[in-house]
This record gives C-alpha cells, structure tokens and sequence, in this order.
C-alpha cells in the first residue's frame, strides 16, 4: 500500500505543478561577440588563438599519409633568412642608387640575372625589372619623393 500512496502523492505533486503553469517572463536576446577583434571581451584572446592554432595544425596536415608534415630544417630556414638579408640590402644600395643622397637620374643594374633599369623622367622615376631567365617585364612608376 504505501507504494500505491506515493504513486498517488506523486501524481497529484506532479498535475498540481503542470497546472499551476505561471507565466514566466521572457528577455531580449543579445548576442556579444567572443572574438576580441570584433568586440569581444579581451580576455578571450588566448580562447581564440589557440582554437586557431589547433585548427591550423588539420591544414598543414598531408591527407595522403594523414601525418603531420615538417616545416623547414635549420639549415633551410638559416638560408632562407641569409638570402632574405642579403636581397634585403641589395634592394637597399639600389634603392640609394635611385633615390639616395647622390641618386642619379638614370641607371641599370644586373642581379643575378635580373635586369633593373631606372630613369628619372619629370616627377617619376620609371623602373624596369626583367627576368632574364623567363623574359618577364615588371614596369614600376613611382613619383619622386621630396626628402
């Protein structure tokens, strides 16, 4: 008996709730961002730079062999960045050349087999670059900077 007495308390605890029904108040929705590059609170940004990075590492990921690819060894990176400094200050002397303190209004230069050529023509200088290699023809016009 006292089985059938619970069931019963339980079921009229359970229809007096489902009657009672009160009204419940309802707010607006407001959406705030979680990026903090689009106005989201700043301290999500470690949050969101490393969702970034594990989303990166599917990307750099080899799908035939499913196995992560390797970056760059020492050596490829050391001779990345010393071909990266030397090209960096050969563009630097020519860039001097054309429009440094002794500039001069015209003039070429061969880089390893690229063939620069300037001319200082009114308010511009007009740059040529070919690559000898390939035939390629870059034409640069840009206005003589006031210094």
């Amino acid at each position: 008996m006292r089985r059938d007495s619970h069931r019963r308390i339980a079921t009229v605890v359970g229809i007096a709730v489902l009657l009672s029904g009160g009204t419940g108040e309802a707010s607006q929705l407001v959406y705030t961002p979680v990026n903090p590059s689009f106005g989201g609170s700043p301290l999500n940004g470690p949050y969101v730079l490393g969702l970034a990075a594990s989303n990166n590492d599917k990307f750099t990921q080899n799908p035939a062999t499913k196995q992560q690819t390797t970056g760059a060894s020492a050596v490829q990176q050391f001779q990345q960045q010393i071909t990266s400094a030397l090209l960096s200050q050969i563009a630097f002397t020519v860039s001097q050349e054309i429009i440094g303190e002794n500039a001069r209004d015209s003039g070429s230069f061969n880089i390893n087999g690229q063939m620069i050529q300037f001319n200082r023509v009114g308010g511009q200088i007009d740059i040529s670059i070919t690559d000898a290699a390939s035939g390629a023809n870059t034409q640069i016009q840009i206005p003589v900077p006031n210094f």
